[in-house]
Parts: C-alpha cells; structure tokens; sequence
C-alpha cells in the first residue's frame, strides 16, 4: 500500500483545511488503491448489484481527490433520477452521500510527444554502414508528491475547483429550478429567455478563466517533465 509521505498530508491539510468531519478537504491517493461503489450488472461474471471498483482507472498515479458536501450532489432525488440503472434499477454510483464524498480533481500524469534517437548499423558489400533514426514516442510521466505540486500545481488545482463547484452548483440549481417552473407553470416564456440569456453569459466568462486555469496547470506539468522536478517515468 502506497501513502502519500506525512509531511505532504500535513500541508495539503493547512492549504485546504477540514470539512466539518474533521477530515481534510484534498487527499493525495495512490489510484489503484482509491475504491468505490458502483452498482449495476457486471459483464464479466454477470452479477448484478454493488461491488467496490477503482475509482481513478487507467495508468497508476498519484491522484488528488477531492471532498463535495451534499449539497453539490443536488438533491437525493436528483441523484436517483441520474444515476439509476434502467436495466437492474441499481445506483451505479451507490447511495446518496449524505455526509458528501471524494471525487477525482487530477491525475498526476503528463504525456508528450518525444524525439528519440536509433542507431542501425549494416553490412553493404563487405562494407559497415552506420545511421541513426529519429522516432517520436509517446512518453508517459508520473509526479511523485513533491513541493512543486504544494507551490505551483495545487493553487492552479484551487482555483480550478472554485471554478467548477460554482458552475456545477449553477447547473443544480438551473435544473431544479426549471423542474419546478414546467410542474408550476408559473413564470413567463419571455422572462425565461432573459434569464437564461443572463445565466449563459456568465458561464461563458467561468468558462474562458478555467481554461486559463487548466492552461497554467499543464504547462507547470510540461515544465517539470522537461526539468525532471518530481517526474518519474511510468511504468
């Protein structure tokens, strides 16, 4: 079992602070070790019903989750009506969180395309020829927890995570919202247009900052590779 070392825990814990738990609002996991319950009919053996799963699939990495009080999850409702299974009637993301839960933030890994040299050597009528090929190969880096995530990556991550929880807590609510005025029908088609018109230049501003954010993000990810500051090569 990989853990993130003590003193890592320790400053993302004052950078993030507590939920009302007690427990801390970002948490560096090892992915293969982050578990969680999806329900639902499963094609390998055909079991139907809820099983612990990997909740950040894919290359194994350091991965930053992190913690949504319920109310970012809508209503319980809500959460039925999204992510109930037609074909078995299951949750396939378990029960409600009442108590809110973790949810992936970033993965630390960086891929880029690099040049890589080959040298090929062969006999031509008694004579040795020599070349060297230049290939491009994918090349996959992982971020071991280091404090270049603590000082350049987690506030980009911060801010990146204000950003969304305001655009997924507009959602929520806009859909609950109109739920209740088509069972209603009690606001005018004319004033809705206004609204949504309103509501729609403002995620677009929320938009064009997060990608700002996203953008500062993975060129500090392209700056360690490259420098090799707490970057390993994936296995």
């Amino acid at each position: 079992m990989r853990e993130a070392p003590e003193w890592f825990n320790e400053e993302l814990g004052r950078i993030g602070g507590m939920n009302h738990y007690g427990e801390p609002i970002f948490r560096l996991v090892w992915s293969p070790e982050a578990r969680t319950v999806f329900g639902g009919q499963w094609a390998h053996d055909g079991f139907a019903g809820y099983r612990l799963a990997p909740a950040v699939p894919g290359t194994a990495c350091w991965a930053l989750m992190v913690w949504e009080p319920r109310e970012m999850q809508g209503s319980q409702e809500r959460w039925a009506d999204t992510y109930r299974d037609e074909a078995t009637g299951l949750l396939q993301c378990g029960g409600y969180p009442k108590y809110g839960r973790y949810a992936l933030l970033q993965r630390f890994l960086h891929r880029e395309i690099v040049a890589q040299q080959k040298e090929r050597q062969w006999m031509d009528k008694g004579r040795l020829r020599h070349e060297v090929l230049q290939r491009q190969q994918l090349a996959t880096y992982r971020m071991e927890p280091c404090g270049l995530i603590l000082d350049m990556i987690l506030p980009c991550l911060v801010k990146w995570r204000k950003l969304s929880a305001t655009r997924k807590a507009e959602a929520i609510l806009d859909e609950e919202r109109r739920k209740r005025e088509k069972e209603a029908k009690l606001v005018k088609e004319a004033y809705e247009g206004n609204r949504m018109s309103r509501m729609m230049k403002s995620s677009a501003l929320v938009q064009k900052r997060a990608e700002l954010i996203e953008k500062g993000f993975r060129a500090a990810m392209a700056m360690a590779a490259q420098a090799g500051l707490g970057m390993r090569i994936s296995e």
